[in-house]
């Protein structure tokens, strides 16, 4: 049967104190003796069951519910429920007792809500809890020195008012930090940032901490020497990191590298976040630090070379993903002025080629597959031998970009950096045996490229570049041994296909001398002459081929025009039936004019426009 009147409960107030202004209120007498009579052990009345919240339900006419908001219950090992969050035990510090002092004197008056007892409040028992909300300043504590003191030094036990009030003058003036505020609304059931929110209280506010009292205080710090003031700005700080979520945290960490890398100090993570690190990594007491610990540890493997194999933070890494110079060379055993001038000159890293720079990361998968190319590479010399052609070949791929060289042009390079990697020459011979038919007998008029340079007059290294780039209808091999020499082409297609490749919609003078039917001092001619309008009949563009010779190109559209709009005199004879020199007669009686003087395009051409008036 519940005592009655019914004792209401003050907003905020823990369940022990409650208990002491119930023993007082129905029974006067002390919490301890009330407990022995009713037979509720003290510990259970700290951190209750289920069982024994029933029975208090019964005693104090309080429903269950109403009692469990007012306390942190017992759920299964080491763990803690308040409100509906599950927390670590330790996150309710039951080696101290912390109060306001404030608080507890206006409890003391005769018109609080109390009736004049001291009240303790259920957010002071717990661990982020460091500032009184309503007072502005930090709580203070009296010590638990012995198993017994627990329950003796509970803050509502404390009416001491000289004393109190003693502790009052010195208290320090603090604002609570939003870390705290955030723990007593989600303990109220308020929804904060989600970061947080989707771990546990405990973790959420234990990765503020940490994050911010490096920040605060220092990175090696000795966390048993943080005041209570420092903890509060640490929370502050912390939370601000973490309300925005991953982009959050890993600005708190970015902070705290760069101040390590202003610092100018070597040293690997450890030196970087210190207790942070440490915290993280060593974990002695094997508790889940949730999920900063993932983030922390994305973090370190973005910023440090970490090698694969390692332990860290709980898992082993699987990959190295960046390397330092001297990490390479360790690995490699590359000399670290090598790799420097090798992952800068190549683009990796930014830097001084010339002075390594022992905090410079880089991709490390890129920078050992790039100092294996440097450690297969392959000197000017050498491809002569390894690609089967002659010096000055090898050196005109390489010089005319084909074969490109391990560092690109303009950097500084010498030793094996000065030379082709193997896989580039590979892949430059698989590209011309691709491109080639395989044949037992080579076709009539096929030759290798050096002969049908001279041959068609064309450089070697254009010849090579439209093997590779398909523009021949005929490439064959006969011997794929003979790599380079053995690649066989048409000269005569060699010379009509570049000419006309040279310039889009652009045709050599061959090719135009072909299609006007007019000899090359004709096409000459040609160029230099104008229509009425003032226009030339046919322009001319000059491009450079490999040797940097011009290499002369006719428009396609200006040489249709002109056969459309003009005719030979020979072809307006043949059509007529008649001799030319018959014709030309009969065009002069009627007085036609030829387009040039006779002969000057090496034949009579007339405008067709003319023809058509007679």
């Amino acid at each position: 049967m519940a005592f009655l009147p019914h004792l209401p409960s003050v907003k905020g107030e823990s369940l022990t104190s409650y208990m002491n202004r119930t023993a007082m209120f129905h029974c006067g007498q002390s919490l301890s003796k009330f407990l022995s009579v009713f037979e509720v052990s003290q510990g259970n009345l700290l951190l209750p069951g289920s069982q024994t919240i029933s029975r208090l339900s019964e005693l104090t006419g309080l429903p269950s519910e109403a009692l469990r908001k007012m306390t942190a219950m017992r759920s299964g090992n080491r763990r803690l429920v308040v409100g509906k969050e599950s927390v670590h035990s330790q996150f309710f510090d039951l080696s101290k007792r912390p109060f306001c002092a404030e608080c507890l004197l206006e409890d003391l008056s005769s018109s609080s809500a109390s009736n004049g007892m001291a009240v303790g409040r259920l957010e002071w028992q717990m661990e982020p809890i460091r500032v009184c909300g309503r007072h502005q300043a930090t709580l203070q504590a009296r010590k638990i020195e012995k198993h017994a003191d627990r329950f003796r030094l509970l803050p509502e036990f404390f009416d001491d008012r000289r004393a109190l009030e003693d502790f009052a003058e010195l208290a320090v003036s603090q604002k609570p930090s939003r870390l705290q505020e955030y723990v007593i609304a989600r303990v109220g059931g308020q929804v904060g940032p989600a970061w947080l929110d989707n771990q546990p209280l405990d973790l959420a506010a234990r990765a503020c901490e940490m994050l911010g009292v490096v920040q605060v205080v220092g990175t090696h710090v000795d966390l048993r020497a943080v005041t209570e003031a420092e903890w509060v700005e640490a929370g502050d700080v912390g939370f601000a990191f973490a309300a925005d979520g991953l982009e959050g945290i890993n600005k708190g960490l970015r902070s705290i590298f760069d101040r390590h890398m202003s610092t100018n100090l070597k040293g690997g993570p450890q030196k970087a976040f210190g207790r942070f690190y440490q915290w993280l990594q060593f974990n002695k007491n094997k508790r889940d630090a949730g999920p900063i610990r993932d983030v922390a540890r994305e973090f370190i493997l973005d910023h440090f070379p970490i090698e694969a194999g390692v332990n860290l933070m709980g898992a082993v890494v699987e990959k190295q993903r960046y390397h330092s110079v001297y990490s390479l060379a360790r690995k490699t055993g590359d000399h670290p002025r090598t790799i420097n001038r090798a992952v800068i000159s190549i683009g990796l890293a930014d830097g001084d080629p010339d002075k390594p720079n022992v905090e410079m990361l880089f991709d490390a998968e890129a920078a050992e597959r790039l100092m294996e190319q440097v450690r297969t590479s392959i000197s000017i010399v050498g491809l002569q031998e390894y690609l089967n052609c002659n010096r000055v070949q090898a050196q005109q791929l390489v010089r005319m970009g084909i074969l490109k060289k391990l560092l690109p042009e303009g950097q500084v390079a010498n030793g094996r950096l000065a030379g082709v990697s193997r896989e580039v020459a590979d892949e430059f011979l698989v590209g011309l045996v691709r491109a080639a038919e395989r044949v037992s007998a080579a076709s009539d008029g096929m030759m290798d490229i050096m002969s049908a340079a001279e041959t068609s007059r064309w450089p070697a290294m254009d010849i090579v570049r439209g093997v590779l780039s398909g523009m021949f209808s005929k490439v064959e091999v006969v011997d794929p041994d003979l790599k380079f020499k053995g690649i066989l082409v048409d000269a005569d297609e060699v010379r009509a296909v570049l000419t006309r490749n040279q310039l889009k919609g652009h045709v050599g003078i061959e090719e135009a001398v072909e299609l006007i039917g007019m000899p090359q001092q004709g096409i000459n001619n040609l160029v230099r002459l104008s229509d009425d309008d003032g226009r030339p009949y046919l322009s001319e563009r000059a491009v450079l081929n490999a040797k940097g010779k011009k290499v002369r190109l006719f428009a396609m559209d200006e040489i249709r025009l002109f056969r459309k709009e003009h005719i030979s005199l020979l072809d307006i004879a043949v059509a007529q039936n008649l001799s030319p020199k018959v014709m030309k007669m009969k065009l002069d009686g009627r007085g036609l004019m030829p387009l040039a003087p006779k002969y000057e395009l090496g034949r009579i051409w007339y405008r067709r426009a003319d023809l058509d008036k007679i």
